[in-house]
């Protein structure tokens, strides 16, 4: 099914449809406090966060109980670190375990406990609170660690969490509350940076780079672009001027990520150009791998898929090097949905099922199930169509159980075409009944066509026809009210056969004839 933007454009998805090309489809990654996501842009930038505090263990005559009990925390500390690192759910449980017992033995080691430690033992369980899908958890966390920063005088992280409050605020629906988080964040930037203009004169041009980026920044947070490119644009120089290569590199790639939200892919083209030799002068392996990626990502929305092919097939390696499992999966996944594009399916087949384990392995559900959806959708493609519905199932259970709604809709859609192909109308037509609720909840008013055609279709063969012919004669509205002719056409043909099953002869009649009359006929020379 191809759905197309005005200017006729389409954008691919993770299951191997088209749809319109939108902004959130970019993979932008956040702080280390939080969980790498899996699609769109990537970002690598300076970004306020939470840094990790690890002061040096004085040898001492006597060891003091306070003193005990800290040398235990930052080893349970160190241990829950390296389980962290691992990223899978077994691992991630037993980081949790040790992060508590840590943070047990840091608060009952009276005035000698670092709240800057506490702090930063907060946050850590914050990110994987929020990796399980605990957000009210992942809040109370970063909450209780706001007073341990503050107590230890370190306002940039203080601002970091408060960023980190307001993402989530902002995810789950609270604008009002994920405001005030920002406003208070943009504040306390702000106000350290006049602070430091006084009191601090070296490194003056740095300074004033990091604080208009990450002001920057939090306007990107906060969905306001046109702030977030004013301040990223006035960054720019500056790093310029401080000779700072990485800084300069990361405000390029912001400002290619803005770019290319906006439709400007030309623009964002160029300065992810601009960014990657200047990763490559200062070694940054991952700055190199996440520019690749993004020109990838852009030649692929351009439609240039060799280009994409070539830059995605470059980043590769490099994440395999930096052993980022996620990236490796998701560039293998990108490539294989540019193989496929290009009829390459046993390649597209070879890239998929090689992403599918790696997912696994790193508890990317989200991932597993998009390959998943894929592999099913190249299943239905070669004609093997119970495996496309298992396929298709088992990325259905996966969505149901992460909450992703957007991704259940998907895969419902493709089970009901895969069960209609199969002749099996009756759970086609579950299927899209399902998907209907959702359609609408989420206001994809394409989609909603589409499932009301595929339940008129099944309904019709169900001997269900008055209700195909509401279902069909909504669908039909929709595609008028998106200006999508060919389709408004193609589902009038089929409300027209209804209402002659019907036994209402003039009505399709009269439709036939509204057809005949939108078709634009050549004359023979």
């Amino acid at each position: 099914m191809i759905c197309a933007l005005a200017n006729g454009q389409t954008r691919p998805t993770d299951d191997g449809k088209r749809l319109p090309f939108r902004a959130d489809s970019f993979r932008i990654t956040v702080p280390n406090l939080t969980p790498p996501p899996v699609e769109g842009l990537y970002d690598y930038s300076y970004r306020i966060n939470v840094p990790n505090f690890h002061k040096p263990e004085n040898s001492l005559p006597t060891i003091s109980s306070g003193q005990q009990k800290i040398l235990s925390a930052k080893t349970l500390q160190r241990e829950a670190d390296a389980l962290r690192l691992q990223n899978t759910p077994d691992s991630l449980r037993k980081a949790t375990l040790k992060y508590e017992e840590s943070l047990r033995l840091w608060r009952s080691a009276g005035v000698s406990g670092d709240p800057a430690e506490i702090a930063d033992v907060l946050n850590k369980l914050a990110v994987i609170a929020e990796s399980f899908g605990d957000k009210q958890q992942a809040i109370s966390l970063y909450h209780q660690s706001l007073p341990q920063w503050r107590a230890a005088g370190n306002r940039t992280s203080e601002a970091g969490v408060l960023t980190q409050l307001g993402r989530i605020y902002n995810s789950l629906g609270d604008k009002k509350q994920a405001q005030n988080c920002f406003n208070q964040a943009r504040l306390i930037v702000q106000t350290a940076s006049l602070t430091s203009l006084v009191t601090i004169n070296e490194n003056k041009r740095s300074r004033e780079a990091a604080t208009l980026y990450n002001l920057g920044k939090l306007y990107e947070e906060q969905g306001d672009l046109k702030k977030a490119f004013e301040h990223y644009q006035k960054a720019l120089p500056y790093w310029q001027e401080a000779r700072d290569k990485n800084g300069e590199a990361s405000t390029l790639n912001s400002l290619g990520s803005l770019a290319a939200r906006g439709g400007q892919l030309t623009l964002a083209t160029q300065l992810f150009r601009l960014a990657l030799p200047l990763w490559r002068e200062v070694g940054d392996k991952r700055g190199e791998a996440v520019s690749l990626s993004n020109l990838g990502f852009v030649a692929d929305a351009s439609n240039d898929k060799p280009s994409a092919i070539e830059f995605y097939s470059k980043a590769l390696p490099l994440w395999r090097e930096l052993d980022d499992k996620r990236s490796v999966a998701t560039t293998l996944s990108d490539l294989a949905s540019l193989h496929l594009s290009i009829g390459q399916r046993d390649q597209a087949m070879k890239l998929y099922l090689e992403a599918l384990p790696i997912r696994r392995a790193g508890a990317d559900k989200r991932g597993e199930a998009a390959t998943l959806n894929n592999l099913g959708n190249l299943f239905s493609l070669t004609g093997e169509w119970q495996k496309a519905v298992e396929n298709f199932n088992q990325a259905l259970q996966i969505r149901r159980a992460i909450g992703d709604a957007r991704g259940e809709l998907v895969t419902l859609g493709n089970l009901g075409a895969a069960y209609q192909t199969l002749n099996d109308p009756a759970k086609a037509r579950e299927c899209y009944q399902l998907s209907l609720p959702l359609a609408r909840s989420l206001m994809d008013q394409p989609r909603l066509a589409i499932i009301l055609t595929g339940l008129a279709e099944t309904n019709f063969l169900l001997n269900e026809k008055p209700a195909a012919r509401t279902q069909l004669e909504e669908a039909v509205a929709i595609w008028r009210e998106l200006k999508e002719p060919a389709r408004e056409s193609s589902t009038l043909s089929l409300l027209a056969g209804v209402y002659a099953a019907l036994g209402d002869q003039s009505k399709a009649a009269e439709i036939y004839r509204q057809l005949l009359s939108a078709w634009r006929l050549t004359l023979p020379r």
